[in-house]
Protein backbone atom coordinates (compact mmCIF):
# COMPACT_ATOMS: atom_id res chain seq x y z
CA UNK A 1 0.00 0.00 0.00
CA UNK A 2 1.07 3.57 -0.71
CA UNK A 3 2.01 5.68 2.30
CA UNK A 4 1.04 9.35 2.59
CA UNK A 5 4.33 10.67 1.15
CA UNK A 6 4.12 8.45 -1.93
CA UNK A 7 0.44 9.38 -2.42
CA UNK A 8 1.20 13.11 -2.29
CA UNK A 9 4.05 12.67 -4.77
CA UNK A 10 1.78 10.80 -7.19
CA UNK A 11 -0.92 13.51 -6.99
CA UNK A 12 1.69 16.23 -7.55
CA UNK A 13 3.11 14.37 -10.59
CA UNK A 14 -0.32 13.94 -12.15
CA UNK A 15 -1.18 17.59 -11.50
CA UNK A 16 2.02 18.74 -13.22
CA UNK A 17 1.30 16.44 -16.16
CA UNK A 18 -2.21 17.88 -16.49
CA UNK A 19 -0.84 21.43 -16.42
CA UNK A 20 1.73 20.59 -19.10
CA UNK A 21 -0.95 19.02 -21.33
CA UNK A 22 -3.21 22.04 -20.86
CA UNK A 23 -0.42 24.47 -21.77
CA UNK A 24 0.50 22.34 -24.79
CA UNK A 25 -3.14 22.26 -25.93
CA UNK A 26 -3.46 26.05 -25.62
CA UNK A 27 -0.26 26.55 -27.59
CA UNK A 28 -1.49 24.26 -30.37
CA UNK A 29 -4.81 26.11 -30.45
CA UNK A 30 -3.01 29.46 -30.67
CA UNK A 31 -0.83 28.17 -33.54
CA UNK A 32 -3.92 27.00 -35.42
CA UNK A 33 -5.61 30.34 -34.92
CA UNK A 34 -2.55 32.22 -36.14
CA UNK A 35 -2.31 30.00 -39.20
CA UNK A 36 -6.01 30.45 -39.99
CA UNK A 37 -6.01 34.20 -39.29
CA UNK A 38 -2.79 35.33 -40.97
CA UNK A 39 -3.72 38.98 -40.66
CA UNK A 40 -6.58 41.31 -39.89
CA UNK A 41 -6.92 43.88 -42.66
CA UNK A 42 -8.14 46.75 -40.52
CA UNK A 43 -11.28 47.07 -38.52
CA UNK A 44 -11.92 50.63 -39.68
CA UNK A 45 -13.56 51.40 -42.99
CA UNK A 46 -14.81 54.71 -44.43
CA UNK A 47 -16.96 55.05 -47.51
CA UNK A 48 -19.53 56.85 -49.62
CA UNK A 49 -22.64 55.77 -51.49
CA UNK A 50 -24.18 57.17 -54.66
CA UNK A 51 -27.20 56.20 -56.70
CA UNK A 52 -30.92 56.86 -56.93
CA UNK A 53 -33.85 56.90 -54.52
CA UNK A 54 -37.56 56.28 -54.96
CA UNK A 55 -40.61 55.31 -52.93
CA UNK A 56 -43.63 52.99 -52.87
CA UNK A 57 -46.95 54.32 -51.62
CA UNK A 58 -50.30 55.80 -52.59
CA UNK A 59 -48.84 58.04 -55.28
CA UNK A 60 -46.55 55.46 -56.91
CA UNK A 61 -49.31 53.22 -58.24
CA UNK A 62 -49.41 54.97 -61.62
CA UNK A 63 -46.39 52.97 -62.79
CA UNK A 64 -46.41 49.29 -63.62
CA UNK A 65 -46.18 47.27 -60.40
CA UNK A 66 -45.93 50.53 -58.50
CA UNK A 67 -42.31 51.04 -59.57
CA UNK A 68 -42.78 54.81 -59.94
CA UNK A 69 -40.33 54.81 -62.84
CA UNK A 70 -40.59 58.51 -63.59
CA UNK A 71 -39.59 59.57 -60.10
CA UNK A 72 -36.03 58.41 -59.44
CA UNK A 73 -33.81 61.06 -57.88
CA UNK A 74 -30.06 61.27 -57.20
CA UNK A 75 -29.11 60.12 -53.68
CA UNK A 76 -25.84 59.97 -51.79
CA UNK A 77 -24.42 59.28 -48.35
CA UNK A 78 -21.39 58.54 -46.23
CA UNK A 79 -20.63 55.80 -43.73
CA UNK A 80 -18.17 54.47 -41.19
CA UNK A 81 -17.94 50.70 -40.82
CA UNK A 82 -16.40 48.72 -37.98
CA UNK A 83 -15.52 45.17 -39.04
CA UNK A 84 -15.93 42.71 -36.20
CA UNK A 85 -14.91 39.66 -38.26
CA UNK A 86 -14.90 38.22 -41.77
CA UNK A 87 -18.69 38.04 -41.66
CA UNK A 88 -20.09 40.81 -39.41
CA UNK A 89 -19.75 44.60 -39.51
CA UNK A 90 -21.45 47.60 -37.93
CA UNK A 91 -22.21 50.26 -40.56
CA UNK A 92 -23.17 53.75 -39.37
CA UNK A 93 -24.54 55.71 -42.31
CA UNK A 94 -25.96 59.15 -43.09
CA UNK A 95 -27.94 59.36 -46.34
CA UNK A 96 -29.65 62.07 -48.35
CA UNK A 97 -32.53 60.96 -50.60
CA UNK A 98 -35.44 62.51 -52.45
CA UNK A 99 -38.79 60.96 -53.34
CA UNK A 100 -41.85 62.08 -55.29
CA UNK A 101 -45.03 60.86 -56.95
CA UNK A 102 -48.47 61.79 -58.30
CA UNK A 103 -51.80 60.29 -59.34
CA UNK A 104 -51.35 61.12 -63.02
CA UNK A 105 -52.10 58.02 -65.06
CA UNK A 106 -53.56 56.05 -62.15
CA UNK A 107 -56.76 54.33 -63.31
CA UNK A 108 -59.71 55.80 -61.41
CA UNK A 109 -57.55 58.28 -59.50
CA UNK A 110 -56.07 60.61 -62.09
CA UNK A 111 -58.77 63.19 -61.35
CA UNK A 112 -57.40 63.63 -57.81
CA UNK A 113 -54.46 65.74 -58.97
CA UNK A 114 -52.48 64.69 -55.87
CA UNK A 115 -48.72 65.26 -56.07
CA UNK A 116 -45.82 65.41 -53.63
CA UNK A 117 -42.07 65.60 -53.28
CA UNK A 118 -39.90 65.31 -50.20
CA UNK A 119 -36.26 65.30 -49.26
CA UNK A 120 -35.21 62.63 -46.75
CA UNK A 121 -32.32 62.87 -44.29
CA UNK A 122 -31.55 59.57 -42.61
CA UNK A 123 -29.21 58.14 -39.99
CA UNK A 124 -28.96 54.35 -39.75
CA UNK A 125 -26.69 52.09 -37.66
CA UNK A 126 -26.91 48.81 -39.59
CA UNK A 127 -25.51 45.32 -39.17
CA UNK A 128 -23.94 43.95 -42.35
CA UNK A 129 -23.49 40.20 -42.86
CA UNK A 130 -21.20 38.71 -45.52
CA UNK A 131 -22.25 35.31 -46.83
CA UNK A 132 -18.62 34.43 -47.58
CA UNK A 133 -15.56 35.26 -45.44
CA UNK A 134 -14.43 38.63 -46.75
CA UNK A 135 -11.31 40.68 -46.41
CA UNK A 136 -9.97 39.92 -42.94
CA UNK A 137 -7.97 36.78 -43.68
CA UNK A 138 -5.40 35.98 -46.36
CA UNK A 139 -7.49 32.95 -47.25
CA UNK A 140 -10.73 34.93 -47.52
CA UNK A 141 -12.32 35.57 -50.89
CA UNK A 142 -12.38 38.92 -52.67
CA UNK A 143 -16.09 38.80 -53.61
CA UNK A 144 -19.17 38.19 -51.48
CA UNK A 145 -22.91 38.82 -51.46
CA UNK A 146 -24.19 40.48 -48.30
CA UNK A 147 -27.31 41.62 -46.48
CA UNK A 148 -27.83 44.50 -44.07
CA UNK A 149 -30.50 45.65 -41.66
CA UNK A 150 -31.00 47.65 -38.50
CA UNK A 151 -32.93 50.63 -37.14
CA UNK A 152 -32.93 54.09 -38.66
CA UNK A 153 -34.42 57.50 -38.04
CA UNK A 154 -35.26 59.98 -40.79
CA UNK A 155 -36.69 63.44 -41.43
CA UNK A 156 -39.07 64.24 -44.30
CA UNK A 157 -41.37 67.13 -45.25
CA UNK A 158 -43.77 66.63 -48.20
CA UNK A 159 -44.59 69.56 -50.52
CA UNK A 160 -46.49 69.84 -53.80
CA UNK A 161 -44.45 68.42 -56.67
CA UNK A 162 -44.90 71.57 -58.75
CA UNK A 163 -44.41 74.02 -55.88
CA UNK A 164 -42.04 73.20 -53.01
CA UNK A 165 -43.27 76.24 -51.10
CA UNK A 166 -46.59 74.48 -50.42
CA UNK A 167 -45.88 72.42 -47.29
CA UNK A 168 -48.66 69.84 -47.22
CA UNK A 169 -48.30 68.76 -43.60
CA UNK A 170 -48.77 72.35 -42.41
CA UNK A 171 -51.99 72.59 -44.46
CA UNK A 172 -53.46 69.52 -42.72
CA UNK A 173 -54.90 68.26 -46.01
CA UNK A 174 -56.89 65.41 -44.43
CA UNK A 175 -58.23 67.47 -41.50
CA UNK A 176 -56.44 65.34 -38.92
CA UNK A 177 -56.98 66.10 -35.26
CA UNK A 178 -53.22 65.96 -34.69
CA UNK A 179 -50.46 66.51 -37.28
CA UNK A 180 -48.18 63.60 -38.13
CA UNK A 181 -44.55 63.76 -37.07
CA UNK A 182 -41.89 64.68 -39.63
CA UNK A 183 -39.32 62.56 -37.75
CA UNK A 184 -39.99 58.84 -38.09
CA UNK A 185 -38.28 55.46 -37.55
CA UNK A 186 -37.76 52.88 -40.27
CA UNK A 187 -36.10 49.50 -40.78
CA UNK A 188 -33.58 49.20 -43.63
CA UNK A 189 -33.64 45.86 -45.45
CA UNK A 190 -30.94 45.52 -48.07
CA UNK A 191 -28.76 43.18 -50.06
CA UNK A 192 -25.86 43.54 -52.45
CA UNK A 193 -22.59 42.18 -53.74
CA UNK A 194 -19.11 43.63 -53.23
CA UNK A 195 -15.51 43.08 -54.22
CA UNK A 196 -12.18 44.41 -52.97
CA UNK A 197 -8.67 45.04 -54.25
CA UNK A 198 -5.89 42.87 -52.78
CA UNK A 199 -4.63 44.50 -49.56
CA UNK A 200 -1.06 45.79 -49.41
CA UNK A 201 1.11 46.50 -46.39
CA UNK A 202 0.16 49.88 -44.98
CA UNK A 203 -2.04 50.76 -47.95
CA UNK A 204 -5.39 49.13 -47.21
CA UNK A 205 -7.99 48.10 -49.77
CA UNK A 206 -10.68 49.67 -51.94
CA UNK A 207 -14.09 47.99 -51.75
CA UNK A 208 -16.83 48.48 -54.37
CA UNK A 209 -20.40 47.28 -53.83
CA UNK A 210 -23.68 47.26 -55.72
CA UNK A 211 -26.72 47.33 -53.43
CA UNK A 212 -30.40 48.04 -53.00
CA UNK A 213 -31.75 48.99 -49.58
CA UNK A 214 -35.48 49.27 -48.86
CA UNK A 215 -36.77 51.15 -45.82
CA UNK A 216 -39.92 49.84 -44.17
CA UNK A 217 -41.56 52.82 -42.46
CA UNK A 218 -44.31 53.05 -39.85
CA UNK A 219 -46.06 56.04 -41.41
CA UNK A 220 -48.48 56.38 -44.31
CA UNK A 221 -47.72 60.06 -44.82
CA UNK A 222 -44.50 60.18 -46.83
CA UNK A 223 -46.76 61.40 -49.64
CA UNK A 224 -49.25 63.21 -47.35
CA UNK A 225 -51.97 60.79 -48.49
CA UNK A 226 -53.48 58.16 -46.23
CA UNK A 227 -57.16 58.17 -45.30
CA UNK A 228 -60.19 60.09 -46.61
CA UNK A 229 -61.24 63.54 -47.76
CA UNK A 230 -62.27 66.13 -45.21
CA UNK A 231 -65.25 68.44 -45.61
CA UNK A 232 -64.22 71.14 -48.10
CA UNK A 233 -66.33 73.97 -46.67
CA UNK A 234 -65.38 73.15 -43.08
CA UNK A 235 -61.67 73.05 -43.96
CA UNK A 236 -61.98 76.32 -45.86
CA UNK A 237 -63.64 77.99 -42.88
CA UNK A 238 -61.43 76.56 -40.14
CA UNK A 239 -58.07 76.02 -41.86
CA UNK A 240 -58.11 78.36 -44.85
CA UNK A 241 -58.68 78.11 -48.59
CA UNK A 242 -55.19 76.70 -49.31
CA UNK A 243 -55.82 73.78 -46.95
CA UNK A 244 -59.19 72.98 -48.54
CA UNK A 245 -57.89 73.24 -52.10
CA UNK A 246 -54.79 71.11 -51.52
CA UNK A 247 -56.84 68.60 -49.58
CA UNK A 248 -59.16 68.28 -52.58
CA UNK A 249 -56.56 69.10 -55.21
CA UNK A 250 -58.87 68.25 -58.11
CA UNK A 251 -60.49 71.68 -57.64
CA UNK A 252 -57.17 73.26 -58.68
CA UNK A 253 -57.86 71.80 -62.14
CA UNK A 254 -61.52 72.82 -62.16
CA UNK A 255 -62.79 69.54 -60.72
CA UNK A 256 -65.77 69.11 -58.45
CA UNK A 257 -65.66 68.88 -54.67
CA UNK A 258 -66.12 65.29 -53.42
CA UNK A 259 -68.11 64.42 -50.28
CA UNK A 260 -66.31 64.20 -46.95
CA UNK A 261 -65.31 60.64 -46.07
CA UNK A 262 -64.58 59.64 -49.68
CA UNK A 263 -61.46 57.49 -49.96
CA UNK A 264 -58.37 59.63 -50.60
CA UNK A 265 -55.64 57.06 -49.91
CA UNK A 266 -55.14 53.44 -48.84
CA UNK A 267 -54.68 52.96 -45.11
CA UNK A 268 -53.83 49.25 -45.31
CA UNK A 269 -50.15 49.60 -46.22
CA UNK A 270 -47.45 51.90 -44.87
CA UNK A 271 -45.12 53.74 -47.22
CA UNK A 272 -41.66 52.53 -48.24
CA UNK A 273 -38.65 54.32 -49.67
CA UNK A 274 -35.46 52.85 -51.10
CA UNK A 275 -31.99 53.41 -52.49
CA UNK A 276 -30.26 51.60 -55.35
CA UNK A 277 -26.68 52.31 -56.31
CA UNK A 278 -22.99 51.85 -55.57
CA UNK A 279 -20.83 52.03 -52.46
CA UNK A 280 -17.12 52.82 -52.47
CA UNK A 281 -15.06 52.44 -49.31
CA UNK A 282 -11.49 52.29 -48.09
CA UNK A 283 -10.48 49.74 -45.47
CA UNK A 284 -7.35 50.73 -43.57
CA UNK A 285 -4.75 47.96 -43.28
CA UNK A 286 -2.22 48.87 -40.58
CA UNK A 287 -0.44 45.49 -40.62
CA UNK A 288 -0.13 42.37 -42.73
CA UNK A 289 1.56 39.33 -41.21
CA UNK A 290 2.37 36.42 -43.48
Amino acid sequence: MLNGVHLNSLVTLRLKSSIRLTILGLMMLLVNLLQGQRYFSGRNEWGVTGGFSNYYGDLSAGSRLGTNMGHYHPAFGGFYKYNFSSHFSLRNQITYMKISGNTSGVVGRGFQNLTFQSEIYEFAPMIEFNFHPFGTNLRDGMVTPYVLTGPSIFYFNPTRLENEDIHLRNLNTEARKHPYSLIQPSIPLGFGVKTMTPPQRGKGSLIVGLEIVWRKTFTDYLDDVSTSYGDFNSMKENQGLASAENGQAQVLNGGQVVPAGTMRGDTHLKDWYYFVGLSLSYRFTPLICR
